[in-house]
């Protein structure tokens, strides 16, 4: 049962968040036609025309790397971080916190608060280059923590990461992503 149950586990953890992490930076892609030809333009000028994307690559491409970033941002796959417990009474942004309470971060509303982000709602790789240019999602930033921070992060960053990179960018290098026949725009509500 318990091997059965990890099995379990890593598949979710591992497979399906980042196929959902694939399907909406496509579903953007395709409603975003001009980002979409901005990161073919990158991946044809800085590998060559007909030169497929490997992993040592995806660092090279740094429009590629922001269409990831955003795509996490703002379809966060997961967005409830693993629940913290504190051991003490504590004080948090004004409240107090009782000892042994479960603790929730919605890192989505971290990605996607006004407060913190210039038009949150707005799907805009470009934000990664320009005022959020050293933003990372390793968890460099409380603000944007996709794969969560410290010793509860995410182990499965360093396969995600370049997964996404060299799916996405073999799909834009092949194929132009278009919505269906029939509509102008994918409805991603």
């Amino acid at each position: 049962d318990n091997v059965l149950y990890i099995v379990e586990n890593i598949n979710v953890a591992a497979i399906e968040t980042t196929l959902w992490s694939i399907e909406w930076g496509i579903a953007e892609l395709v409603n975003h036609p001009e980002i979409q030809r901005k990161l073919r333009n990158e991946l044809d000028t800085v590998l060559g025309p007909g030169v497929l994307i490997t992993e040592p690559e995806t660092h090279k491409l740094p429009y590629l790397q922001a269409v990831i970033k955003e795509t996490l941002r703002l379809r966060m796959a997961i967005p409830l971080l693993v629940p913290h417990m504190n051991l003490h009474d504590a004080k948090l942004g004004g409240y107090d916190i009782p000892a042994e309470s479960k603790i929730l971060v919605n890192a989505w509303w971290l990605a996607n608060n006004p407060a913190n982000w210039k038009n949150p709602e707005e799907f805009r790789p470009e934000r990664f280059l320009e005022e959020e240019s050293k933003v990372e999602a390793n968890g460099n930033d409380f603000r944007y923590l996709p794969f969560g921070v410290g010793r509860r992060s995410c182990p499965g960053i360093i396969l995600a990461l370049p997964i996404l990179g060299i799916t996405i960018g073999r799909l834009v290098q092949n194929f132009e992503l278009l919505p269906p026949p029939g509509q102008s725009k994918l409805d991603t509500s």
